[in-house]
């Protein structure tokens, strides 16, 4: 029977696929070797339409030869918790499918590289910040929304401060970005200065700010954000106001990875990019 293609049950159904192709197996070789009498139960799985349980996965671990220990606890992980709400069930009417999708895959990453030139990333955002971000945007229309979205926001940032292992995030910041003054001048410093404190006292969380002296970079083409993942393919994924992209091709993936490292090499140093930030946040005293 046809099941909610949740986020998780797509991320089992894409390792599964990818496990198969480098096999070298079709579906209709893949059910076979399973014992499932038409091929369309196998693409179902695949797409994330059809549930597996528990006690199915030792006999995909025997037919598809997968020994590794941390791969094997990945699927068991991602069947445990296929059903368990996500976000826009959690948040209905204020997260559609795609920012449930992307929030889903936040939890399941160990790494993000984010560039973002218009806004701190949210899982780095002052409650304060948060506001006026939504306020500002105009996506939310009365105040009822925006308080909704930034209980949302600060939610999925304490889910992942409260993950373990912890979420490693490395961000590149570009320089105007961060002296817009956002919420107003007193917002904006206490934003700056939460940054500060993230990157001295948090070990998993590396602050570059891309200085205005850079010039032109390798993030010019706009936002982006790399997760990665214990097992399987990492993601790319290009955000705007109402949709959110994923690609997990590897050539893109690797073109996005250059543009990273590109940034990171233009960037300040942190503990050079900690001096800039504090001479911003008294330039907005």
């Amino acid at each position: 029977m046809p099941v909610e293609p949740t986020p998780r049950r797509r991320r089992l159904g894409a390792e599964l696929r990818r496990i198969r192709e480098a096999l070298g197996w079709t579906q209709e070789e893949a059910a076979s070797r399973l014992g499932y009498q038409s091929l369309s139960t196998v693409s179902k799985i695949e797409n994330g339409l059809q549930r597996l349980r528990i006690q199915q996965l030792p006999h995909f671990f025997e037919v598809f030869g997968i020994t590794d220990a941390t791969l094997r606890e990945e699927l068991r992980d991602l069947v445990r918790r296929a059903g368990e709400a996500d976000w826009w069930q959690r948040y209905e009417g204020v997260v559609d499918d795609p920012l449930g999708d992307y929030l889903s895959q936040v939890e399941n990453a160990n790494g993000l590289f984010v560039f973002n030139p218009l806004a701190v990333h949210g899982l780095l955002q002052t409650p304060e910040y948060a506001h006026a971000v939504t306020e500002g945007s105009r996506v939310w229309k009365i105040p009822q929304d925006i308080d909704r979205f930034v209980a949302l926001r600060l939610e999925h940032q304490r889910t992942m401060s409260e993950s373990r292992p912890p979420l490693k995030i490395w961000t590149v910041l570009p320089e105007g970005m961060l002296r817009q003054e956002v919420g107003g001048r007193a917002c904006m410093r206490a934003q700056i200065e939460h940054l500060m404190h993230v990157a001295r006292t948090s070990p998993e969380v590396t602050i570059q700010v891309l200085p205005f002296s850079a010039g032109a970079h390798a993030g010019m083409d706009g936002p982006f954000m790399i997760m990665s993942f214990s097992t399987g393919r990492d993601l790319v994924c290009i955000e705007s106001l109402r949709a959110s992209l994923h690609v997990n091709k590897p050539e893109t993936v690797e073109l996005y990875r250059t543009a990273s490292d590109l940034l990171k090499s233009d960037a300040l140093s942190p503990n050079a990019s900690q001096k800039l930030l504090t001479t911003i946040a008294k330039d907005l005293s």
